[in-house]
């Protein structure tokens, strides 16, 4: 099991601190900080826009980082080793918001999916936020098309349910996901929740007292749990693999 931090909207590199961002900082083993910390961050979703640069670079280098990548694999200059190098050297990936569908053939068609698996796999802190979150997962629930309706877009399947940001303003997704049968997790802006090593946590950062994480199982359609009031133990849809526990508070 590796290390993931999925967050809808409302993480901030511009403040000074943002409570989600130094949780997904203080995930990093101890072996990656003695080599020095390496942060890549992933503006595909934005297609590669690079006005976040600065301040993201700013962010993780205040917070330790010897080395930034702002990957723009949209970048004709890139090759596939190049990516490879800059992936599996990090010590976290965030993914930024934007255009899942656009993320998604872009990851897809650099393979830089390929190296992102393999990262995880490795114990790469990989965090991201509403299109770089959902997109891990093995749905992504978007409004992607221009006529407004919403779709399930197939991931890259690290965790196997259909992951919803905004859920506070996506309303429709429960009905969706029970009408798809798929074990649905919907997440408020201002909150991430994060999968580490067989377990998870809801990170709140406190802005807006009334958000959360939910989780709609299959085996009990129309329900509705929040994750903060009612820690449970999360179902593999598929049967296969351990079942994810609430994390333990000490």
């Amino acid at each position: 099991m590796g290390k993931f931090v999925a967050g809808s909207g409302g993480i901030f590199f511009e403040n000074e601190e943002d409570p989600i961002l130094n949780y997904i900082i203080s995930l990093v083993d101890d072996t990656r900080r003695a080599n020095g910390m390496r942060a890549v961050y992933l503006p595909t979703a934005g297609r590669d826009d690079r006005d976040k640069e600065p301040i993201v670079r700013d962010y993780f280098m205040r917070h330790g980082f010897v080395r930034v990548d702002y990957l723009c694999l949209t970048d004709p200059a890139l090759t596939e080793e190049d990516i490879r190098e800059i992936i599996l050297s990090a010590s976290v990936i965030y993914g930024g918001g934007g255009d899942t569908k656009f993320l998604l053939d872009t990851w897809r068609k650099t393979h830089a999916d390929v190296y992102l698996k393999q990262a995880y796999e490795n114990g790469v802190v990989i965090a991201g936020q509403s299109a770089g979150a959902h997109s891990w997962f093995r749905y992504a629930y978007d409004n992607t098309y221009d006529d407004g309706q919403y779709c399930m877009l197939r991931g890259l399947d690290i965790l196997p349910y259909c992951m919803c940001p905004h859920y506070e303003d996506w309303t429709g997704f429960p009905k969706d996901v029970w009408m798809q049968e798929y074990d649905g997790i919907g997440v408020d802006n201002d909150i991430a929740i994060a999968f580490v090593d067989g377990t998870y946590e809801v990170i709140d950062s406190h802005r807006n007292p009334k958000h959360s994480a939910w989780y709609m199982p299959i085996g009990e359609k129309f329900a509705v749990h929040d994750l903060q009031k009612e820690p449970m133990v999360l179902h593999m849809p598929d049967g296969k693999g351990p079942y994810i526990y609430p994390k333990i508070k000490k």
